[in-house]
């Protein structure tokens, strides 16, 4: 053992003194500027380790962090050996020069290494505390051995005739001074953990812990360099300083050592950069996606699943002292805005909205759109001991809210001005789900539609009931068009001026098994709203169909028969098609069939309603303008569609004899209808009086209790010699 020490350390065995060495001043800056050089390197590609979450990625930039580190560790080591000048020849063995360099990367893989285990544990627990005490000790001491490891494996490569010891106190120094750096160095570097997101703040540390390490590197080989004691031997040919050389190979693999540290700093600043251009439209397409999912793209509010989030949010959130409540909205006829002005008007008048909700003066907590023209708005209203004072209090919010909303609109050079219904739930319990209370303020809405426009309803239990006995005709009235059974038409005649019969309406009635007669008025709107009406229509349009059959057969081919067409039905690309089938499967003859339209057919693709009527007119079918005067722009529709007959409304004749202006408002329909060549039919016609007014003024045809009711077929054909 002693031996061992005696060939190792400086223990007075030499009486002589050593040799003297001096330094390159130079070349020992350019030593510490490569270190440093190389540490902020490996620490910039470090970076890239801490980004990525694939372990085996996190490891590959660890191991070229550690090769960037060590070969800056031995490029300084060796520069600092050059630098170096002995009056002796000096070589280096190639062998243990090269393998010198595997302890300096293995001391920065493993020091990187525990720094990245730690940060990954913090990523995991989703916290952003700093490395421990313990870590920055560990992986400091691992970098100091590697440090210290590499450069006296690199001394022992030195080939030299002296004989080479070294004085145990700088040996100890080095080693020390190698250590405490490191720890130092990882010490500050783990501030950077806190702090990955500020990009300036990671830089500084960055730049600090290099310096540290640099210090660390240089500070350790020039400490083990004073340590070093060179003692000449008889064999030893002193030479004059200056006049030694070095093997020119070492100093070309520095250089070559220095080139792949600055070629490594090149590409992991491109990939750098090219991986932060890709974080960031990464980062702006998951911004984007967040926003289309959890907001309204055209207003920017929050969608049905935010609002639903939200509801749920706040019921933990409202004290108990107060209601949440929940407002859902509608713009009436939106679609009409829509569809008349173009959708660039209908778009701009949702924003204009939105900006008027987001701007009332009311304690609102959040403003939604949970769909196409409905908008939601949550607030909270007192709690007091009586609950209708609370839902008062709901209706004074939404009364406001309405008559701010209701005022005209300047949509680019159009003043349009719109009504708004209005559904309000109270929400008196926190254990219902955010669907149960969209689904209250939904039921209010819908009941507040079917009971005019601009109507205001407050939920109560009772419209769940109703909702449900509504789903349940729904489904029973699905499978009566499905089965046809219990749908019937009911003939209401039409008679002209001689009282003589020239055709009849055809209207739908439902007998239900269970329910008896259900009234068109509870089944129609049902089957609009849900689509069925176009069912409902085709077996409409069947049954009218095999009536005019058997009128052919009996006899009867002077009467026409009207049917009624919806907008959903007429609208079908298949329409004119399955129509004409039937007209060729009952062999209808033309005239015989009248469609009756109403303004909403029309108001949807004029140009293709038009294209179409002129199809059905070359069949043979009548068309009749149905419930004239209720709509917005009946005179520009008679203009461009070649009808044949005009319906007065039944509401015009009704009421005509209350006012003056009502009866001038008949007598100009029927004027109007003769002047563009149409025939004119009356509905409503009750009275004698009616009948005998409307004649004088020409009117050619007349519907109404007057004559009969609606019946059946038979009872039709049985009766209709008793119509005079």
């Amino acid at each position: 053992m002693n031996d061992v020490l005696m060939n190792f350390f400086d223990l007075g065995q030499y009486a002589q003194a050593p040799l003297p060495g001096n330094y390159n001043h130079w070349l020992v800056v350019l030593s510490y500027l490569v270190a440093f050089i190389a540490s902020f390197t490996a620490l910039k590609i470090f970076e890239r380790a801490h980004r990525h979450r694939s372990f085996s990625q996190q490891k590959t930039w660890t191991l070229i962090t550690a090769i960037v580190a060590g070969i800056g560790v031995w490029s300084m080591h060796f520069i600092g050996m050059i630098a170096f000048q002995l009056p002796v020849m000096v070589s280096h063995s190639v062998g243990l020069t090269l393998a010198s360099i595997v302890p300096a990367v293995i001391g920065n893989y493993y020091a990187y290494s525990l720094h990245l285990s730690e940060d990954r544990l913090a990523n995991f627990k989703k916290t952003r505390a700093q490395v421990s005490l313990k870590t920055n000790i560990l992986s400091g001491t691992i970098l100091g051995a590697g440090i210290g490891l590499m450069h006296y494996m690199g001394m022992e490569a030195m080939q030299l005739t002296p004989k080479l010891l070294y004085s145990p106190v700088w040996f100890a120094a080095s080693i020390l001074i190698a250590v405490a750096l490191g720890i130092f160095a990882m010490s500050t570097y783990s501030r950077s953990s806190a702090i990955r997101g500020a990009k300036n703040e990671l830089r500084k540390i960055q730049f600090v812990t290099a310096l540290i390490i640099a210090a660390a590197i240089s500070g350790m080989h020039y400490a083990a360099m004073l340590a070093a004691r060179f003692y000449p031997i008889a064999s030893t040919e002193i030479l004059p300083i200056g006049s030694q050389h070095q093997h020119l190979w070492l100093i070309y693999a520095i250089v070559v050592a220095v080139t792949l540290i600055a070629l490594i700093s090149w590409v992991s600043s491109v990939i750098d950069k090219r991986f932060q251009h890709n974080y960031r439209a990464i980062k702006q397409s998951d911004k984007r996606i967040r926003e289309l999912a959890f907001n309204d793209a055209l207003t920017g509010l929050p969608n049905r699943r935010s609002l639903l989030d939200y509801l749920s949010q706040q019921q933990q959130e409202t004290p108990e002292n107060e209601h949440l409540v929940l407002f859902l909205l509608d713009i009436d006829k939106f679609k009409v805005l829509n569809n008349t002005l173009g959708p660039t008007l209908g778009d701009l008048l949702l924003q204009s909205v939105t900006h008027r909700l987001e701007r009332v003066a009311l304690n609102v907590h959040m403003v939604a759109r949970p769909s196409s023209n409905e908008f939601a708005v949550v607030a909270r209203v007192q709690k007091s001991n009586n609950p209708v004072q609370a839902q008062s209090h709901a209706l004074s919010m939404a009364k406001t809210l309405q008559q701010e909303l209701q005022a005209p609109y300047s949509l680019k050079d159009y003043r349009h001005q719109c009504s708004m219904s209005f559904g309000v739930t109270v929400v008196d319990s926190f254990k219902k789900s955010s669907e149960d209370i969209l689904v209250q303020a939904a039921l209010a809405l819908a009941e507040a539609k079917r009971n005019g426009m601009g109507e205001i309803r407050l939920y109560h239990p009772e419209m769940a009931d109703a909702i449900e006995k509504r789903v349940k005709l729904e489904a029973e009235l699905r499978q009566a068009i499905e089965t046809r059974d219990g749908l019937e038409l009911y003939l209401q005649p039409q008679l002209d001026i001689n009282r003589q019969v020239i055709g009849a309406e055809a209207l739908i009635r439902w007998h239900h098994s269970e329910r008896g007669m259900v009234s068109p008025a509870e089944f129609i709107p049902l089957a609009e709203e849900t689509g069925l009406i176009i069912g409902l229509g085709d077996l409409i349009n069947e049954q009218a169909c095999q009536i005019i059959r058997q009128w052919q057969q009996l006899g009867l081919t002077d009467l026409v028969l009207s049917i009624n067409v919806s907008a959903p039905q007429f609208q079908q690309m298949d329409f004119v098609d399955k129509l004409n089938s039937l007209l060729k499967q009952y062999e209808v003859p033309a005239g015989q069939l009248k469609l009756e339209l109403t303004e909403s057919v029309l108001m949807q693709n004029l140009d293709d309603v038009i294209h179409k009527i002129k199809e059905l007119k070359q069949l043979g079918i009548q068309f009749a303008l149905d419930d004239f005067g209720t709509g917005y722009s009946s005179l520009s529709y008679l203009m461009k569609l070649p009808f044949d007959v005009l319906k007065i409304d039944v509401s015009f004749v009704r009421d005509m004899f209350q006012s003056v202006q009502k009866e001038a408002i008949v007598q100009t329909i029927v004027q109007l209808a003769h002047n563009l060549g149409l025939k004119v039919v009356a509905e409503g016609v009750e009275t004698e009086k009616h009948f005998d007014y409307l004649s004088s003024l020409g009117c050619d045809y007349f519907q109404g209790y007057l004559f009969s009711k609606p019946v059946a077929e038979p009872d039709f054909r049985k009766h209709s010699k008793h119509f005079k």
